[in-house]
């Protein structure tokens, strides 16, 4: 029998990863695993290169993991192979087969979806296939079955049982390449718009023993960064507090992205936080007590404001999620929960609009909670008795705003600065700059809503030019030099940990040859002129503007920011060495560029090639 599980990703990168199938192929017999191939497909690639792709490999049996992302481009591929090849059996799992059995039945060509958690009733759907036996598999709804039968329940696997894709080799590893880690299943807690608990109550970790295995696999090869899948991952604190020490011990070199409880934190995890590479991502979904309250979640903004502090103190990276559109709020709602949110610091603050998802609390009972989303993915709320339509139009704007000024331009150094000396709060600011893109550099809304294409290098004069606007405005004209200093080294310093380390090259040869040789700068290595003295903008730069403007002294200054041996660097450089370094184009011979700069000794040029700041031309 010849099986395919193919996966729709969102788009190509580290986080591509066929977990689901992974899992799936692991869980089959040995025998049945060798029949079995993981496929993974992506956007934009057209329905009928995607059929004859899938119909290539000759299946018997195709299996889709089914998500919010990819639900209507695999039921219309569904229905494309059905006409292609009739005998073909298709079937789905993932949370939409499961939220909306009856839905995606109707809306696709499937034979069938699995319902919940998948391992078992997959490897005993096949088993079944392959000996012409009935289809009557736990959790698997037919095609046959009217949708005003009953469901059979999602299924729930025990985590002792399942089988590692990792460790069973289902999944290969690359060196560099990411990962996505399970390491429990299940939420403790039940909010009304979230789907997480998929149908288990509480939360099953998976064994401890087989966490360390995978782990000393992802050291062994490599692997550069894990996102750790578990929503709660420090509920209860224990729980988090072992990983987060079996992390340290066993892979610290490894970057993790781990989501967290705030009301779990406390001083010992940020300390265990500290001895990894990690960003923490948190969901407050809104600072409003009185919205959360009724979606069954709890808020304290004091005990909230503590916890975060702790990371903030600890130097742990972390973000924060909000939802605008949530039953009860509104426009104004949302700016006072994007004030709290941003005068926390967090170094990122991802905003999303409310999804009304298929199986949850909020779904079955829009009428109630005084909503209504849309019918088909991706959810999105349509109507909201508290939050007017031009209400929603002003939150998607301002989170639009907030993704390009804070986010992508790497704004959370000097943010809560500029609004202190312009004297307005973190959302008015950065509606302002909102308003600011439309009236005066007279962009479409169109381009702005679509803050995902926006870049950091596009961001930086924007957010230089809005800066001076406002400072000016506010007659704070002696803080625009500070500021534009300021939002540079920031910038630089991001650009910097996100660069690949500047590193030398070797030649073969004699060192008198080099001077023969056509040199350039290293593309990792980032060269800036400021307004004051880089000593003090490192010293003082933390200062309100306005001391810092009757502070510093202007004093032009070159800085140099580099990673190198696992150092982050950032020093001073004489003008004439920063002017040698920032014209080395590798368009001449080193004698002949050095001619240029009379100032710069020959054990500055030696330097600068063993250190990797030049590199050569062909390189």
């Amino acid at each position: 029998m010849n099986i395919l599980i193919v996966t729709l990703h969102v788009a190509p990168s580290a986080q591509a990863v066929a977990l689901a199938a992974g899992c799936l192929k692991a869980a089959l017999p040995h025998h049945l695993q060798k029949q079995t191939t993981l496929l993974d497909i992506f956007p934009g690639q057209p329905h009928e290169e995607l059929c004859a792709t899938l119909l290539a490999h000759n299946p018997e049996v195709i299996a889709f993991p089914l998500y919010v992302w990819n639900r209507a481009q695999i039921l219309e591929l569904s229905r494309r192979l059905k006409q292609e090849r009739p005998q073909v059996f298709l079937f789905a799992g993932g949370p939409e087969a499961g939220a909306d059995s009856f839905g995606v039945l109707r809306e696709g060509a499937l034979d069938g979806v699995i319902r919940g958690e998948g391992e078992h009733p997959f490897a005993e759907l096949l088993s079944n296939l392959e000996a012409n036996k009935p289809l009557t598999c736990s959790a698997f709804v037919s095609r046959a079955v009217s949708s005003a039968g009953p469901l059979p329940p999602a299924a729930c696997s025990d985590p002792a049982q399942l089988v590692s894709p990792w460790l069973s080799g289902q999944l290969e590893l690359q060196e560099g390449c990411g990962v996505l880690w399970e390491v429990a299943r299940g939420c403790h807690f039940n909010c009304a718009f979230c789907y997480d608990t998929k149908g288990r109550s509480g939360v099953c970790p998976l064994p401890f023993p087989r966490l360390r295995q995978e782990l000393e696999l992802f050291r062994r090869k490599r692997v550069s960064q894990i996102w750790v899948l578990d929503s709660t991952f420090n509920a209860p604190p224990e729980r988090g507090k072992k990983l987060l020490r079996l992390l340290a011990e066993v892979a610290p070199e490894i970057h993790y992205h781990i989501e967290a409880k705030a009301d779990f934190l406390d001083a010992e995890t940020a300390e265990l936080l500290t001895r990894l590479p990690c960003s923490v991502q948190i969901g407050l979904q809104s600072a409003q007590p009185e919205v959360l309250k009724p979606l069954r979640r709890k808020l304290d903004q004091e005990q909230m404001s503590r916890q975060l502090q702790l990371l903030t103190d600890a130097g742990v990276t972390f973000g924060l999620d909000l939802i605008y559109g949530l039953p009860g709020d509104n426009h104004q709602g949302f700016c006072n929960s994007l004030d709290f949110a941003l005068n926390r610091q967090p170094n990122q603050v991802d905003i999303f609009p409310l999804a009304v998802l298929p199986g949850t609390e909020l779904f079955a009972s829009q009428q109630a909670f005084g909503i209504a989303g849309e019918m088909d993915p991706p959810y999105q709320l349509t109507a909201n008795r508290s939050y007017p339509p031009a209400d929603l139009a002003a939150s998607r704007l301002l989170a639009a705003a907030t993704d390009i000024f804070y986010n992508r331009g790497r704004a959370v150094g000097f943010f809560l600065q500029l609004c202190q000396a312009v004297q307005q709060s973190p959302a008015a600011l950065l509606q302002s700059f909102a308003d600011w893109l439309i009236r005066d550099r007279q962009l479409p809304l169109e381009q702005i809503l679509a803050a995902e294409t926006w870049w950091p290098t596009a961001i930086l004069p924007l957010q230089l030019q809005f800066a001076a606007d406002r400072l000016k405005h506010q007659q704070r004209g002696n803080c625009i030099s500070i500021a534009i200093d300021l939002i540079h080294y920031h910038y630089l310093c991001a650009e910097t940990v996100l660069a690949d380390e500047c590193c030398p090259i070797e030649l073969s040869g004699k060192r008198g040859n080099r001077g023969k040789l056509r040199w350039r700068r290293n593309p990792q290595l980032h060269i800036h002129q400021f307004n004051h003295a880089l000593a003090d903008i490192e010293r003082h730069g933390a200062l309100p503007l306005t001391k810092l403007a009757g502070k510093l002294k202007p004093a032009r200054e070159y800085g140099i920011f580099l990673r190198q041996g696992g150092d982050f660097i950032i020093e001073a450089l004489s003008d004439e060495f920063a002017e040698f370094l920032l014209a080395a184009d590798g368009r001449q011979d080193m004698i002949s560029f050095s001619r240029n700069f009379p100032a710069v000794s020959r054990d500055e040029v030696d330097f600068a090639i063993a250190q990797g700041l030049l590199i050569p031309a062909n390189a």
